[in-house]
């Protein structure tokens, strides 16, 4: 009996979704979890990269004999590594939490 009903609210929905007057959306926990975790691999990789930069660019300025500019190079290297060592418990703590879910 009620069958036909239906049908017609189904159309209707249908119709309103073509139009673009109704929008679904759709939240995947999963999705969002493991899109954080590889921004956060992504920034670790950064930090890697200018960490070793400024370590490189640090022994070859204290090489050349411009110590204070390698001095600095080492501390903004050392802040990198920082970064990287915080993300990467980031990392870890994530993990955690997808395994006790």
């Amino acid at each position: 009996m009620s069958m036909p009903h239906r049908v017609q609210r189904i159309e209707e929905f249908t119709k309103q979704l073509e139009a673009g007057d109704l929008k679904l959306r759709v939240r995947v926990l999963e999705s969002e979890r493991a899109a954080r975790k590889a921004t956060t691999l992504q920034m670790a990789t950064i930090y890697t990269v200018l960490g070793g930069t400024l370590l490189n660019l640090g022994i070859t300025m204290s090489n050349q004999g411009n110590v204070a500019m390698g001095n600095g190079s080492f501390i903004a290297a050392g802040i990198f590594m920082t970064l990287f060592v915080r993300s990467m418990q980031r990392v870890k703590m994530l993990d955690k939490f997808e395994k006790m879910i």
